[in-house]
């Protein structure tokens, strides 16, 4: 059995990431504050799981490493919103920057040879330009949270090159699938079922997105944490499917069995890039392929919307 420790299990990608671990046959230390993640996320999951409600801040992170012993650490906890952070910005940055290295100081005296994973984003390349973003384009975030993610993914690489840790960064592009209760996914399905005749979207509709299905997310962290160099490095990862956000509004609409008349606000929130691409190269050197397609990853969303809005 393989000891596997994941800040932030209870949460969207957290959860789905602690259920595949577990159908590998790993035991697996779930720490979560539980200020977003939920319980009945992961409480379907049958194995060998250890939940500790606790902020990765905390000190007591250490304790956890040393009576656990993990030897690969998912670290996906943290402020999870770039325009909530326009108006929480201490927030955002305790929760990502802070508590990012309050983790790696405990894994650099406790845990020194497991290897660590951390849930970056797209976010610290800022606008975007059109054409697929690299990992070595010039990173200048829109919003306070692109900066502390950013501050974090800097210090996962430092603790790499200073201190020797086994450490790699995923750059994730918008992450979407079931138990995700936020962002444009969830917020076009809430406004189809309360409005099935009329969709109305921010900005103009041509914004774009390259999107990874919650799937395909937790096949590229296994796949960082079992494969790469873990030297300090960072990778993109999404499905390489650019398309635009009418684009994807339409599609829910048809999976939902609705043709709705789509209007445009025209304007856009602080913190809001228009154009995100990715360049997966390097994530594809490791052998990352995306296994679920947008259109299937979109049809068993809509599929769990429904039956949670039933069981609401």
């Amino acid at each position: 059995m393989t000891n596997v420790l994941v800040t932030g299990g209870a949460g969207f990608i957290g959860s789905h990431l602690a259920e595949r671990l577990v159908e590998r046959g790993a035991s697996v230390t779930i720490v979560d504050n539980l200020s977003k993640g939920q319980l009945d996320n992961i409480a379907h999951i049958a194995g060998d799981v250890v939940i500790e409600r606790l902020d990765v801040t905390d000190g007591a992170i250490e304790r956890i490493l040393r009576e656990r012993a993990p030897t690969q650490i998912f670290h996906l906890a943290g402020f999870a919103s770039a325009p909530e952070s326009v108006q929480a910005v201490r927030a955002d940055f305790d929760q990502n920057a802070v508590a990012t290295l309050n983790l790696l100081e405990g894994i650099r005296s406790v845990s020194p040879d497991a290897r660590v994973v951390f849930a970056s984003s797209a976010a610290v390349y800022g606008e975007g330009h059109g054409v697929p973003l690299r990992e070595s384009d010039e990173t200048v975030p829109l919003a306070p949270y692109g900066v502390s993610k950013l501050a974090a993914e800097r210090y996962v690489g430092v603790y790499a090159k200073v201190y020797g840790l086994a450490t790699a960064s995923l750059r994730l592009f918008p992450v979407f699938g079931p138990k995700l209760r936020r962002h444009v996914m969830w917020d076009l399905m809430c406004k189809l079922r309360d409005d099935p005749d009329e969709l109305v979207l921010e900005g103009d509709g041509t914004q774009v997105r390259d999107f990874l299905y919650v799937a395909n997310a937790v096949d590229a962290l296994l796949l960082a944490a079992d494969d790469a160099p873990a030297e300090g490095e960072v990778y993109n990862a999404s499905d390489g499917r650019a398309v635009t956000i009418r684009d994807v509004a339409e599609r829910i609409s048809e999976a939902m069995g609705l043709d709705p008349r789509i209007t445009y606000t025209g304007d856009v929130r602080p913190g809001v890039a228009q154009r995100w691409t990715a360049d997966t190269s390097r994530l594809q050197a490791l052998g990352f392929r995306p296994r679920v397609s947008l259109e299937e990853g979109l049809a068993e969303t809509v599929a769990w919307f429904r039956a949670e809005s039933a069981r609401l």
